[in-house]
């Protein structure tokens, strides 16, 4: 079991980040872990020219190809866009607990505020995990690995049922983005990035409706890469051999 008398210290002053290596490497952020906090991850953007894809010092100009690009024309008009995803998660974690969602109910991390850090300011969210494990393993590579059993995938449909109910809304739900970990006493799927309205009209946060029909094609699509039936009516998951 965790020592929680130790490991929920929020970081006080500034955190020592720069020295670590990144956990994980999103499109837009790194991910960090640091042992003192070890019930933590820790989101940073990355710098500009890392997000684009562009070596350090690069000069910032645009291109006709930026154009076709709308993530990379907001990235070169307004570098603080790095932050967007960080601003609609948080909104999404707020609502939901305002409604009065319990923490371990909630199918994605509890948010704990913005930290300082040698890196500048991050975001502190809860590490969903096995005990023995530093980073939960994801539906991807639990599908990947054929271990997608009656057990998982029962797990799975409770995931589900808990993204419909509290209608949360998920604007990049991927089977990657998913993550099995205890929380408590419960082993559960855990949608640690993507959710949170990221489209620049927020159609989903203004409509439970277009949210509902839009996280039933975002099942459909990620049931059919890995492997899986979903059914539109009963929103649940079966195996496909079954």
């Amino acid at each position: 079991m965790t020592d929680h008398s130790f490991s929920m210290r929020f970081p006080a002053g500034t955190l020592a980040l720069a020295h670590l290596a990144p956990v994980a490497n999103g499109q837009d952020r790194y991910v960090y872990f640091h042992p003192d906090y070890p019930d933590f991850l820790f989101k940073a953007p990355k710098p500009l020219e890392a997000a684009l894809g562009l070596e350090t010092g690069t000069p910032m100009s645009l291109g006709m190809a930026d154009l076709k690009n709308f993530r990379r024309l907001m990235l070169k008009l307004a570098p603080r866009s790095l932050w967007h995803p960080f601003f609609k998660e948080s909104d999404c974690y707020l609502r939901a607990r305002l409604s009065g969602i319990a923490s371990d109910d909630l199918p994605i991390p509890n948010l704990y505020g913005f930290c300082d850090s040698d890196i500048g300011p991050v975001l502190a969210v809860e590490r969903v995990a096995m005990p023995d494990e530093m980073l939960g393993r994801t539906l991807k590579s639990i599908a990947t690995k054929g271990e997608l059993g009656p057990d998982k995938i029962d797990m799975l449909n409770q995931f589900t049922e808990r993204m419909f109910r509290h209608a949360i809304i998920a604007g990049d739900m991927t089977a990657a983005n998913i993550v099995l970990g205890q929380r408590g006493m419960n082993i559960q799927f855990v949608l640690i990035d993507g959710f949170g309205d990221i489209h620049a009209i927020p159609l989903r946060s203004l409509s439970a409706r277009i949210n509902r029909i839009a996280m039933i094609r975002s099942f459909r699509k990620m049931g059919g890469r890995i492997g899986l039936n979903f059914d539109e009516i009963r929103l649940r998951f079966s195996d496909r051999t079954v």
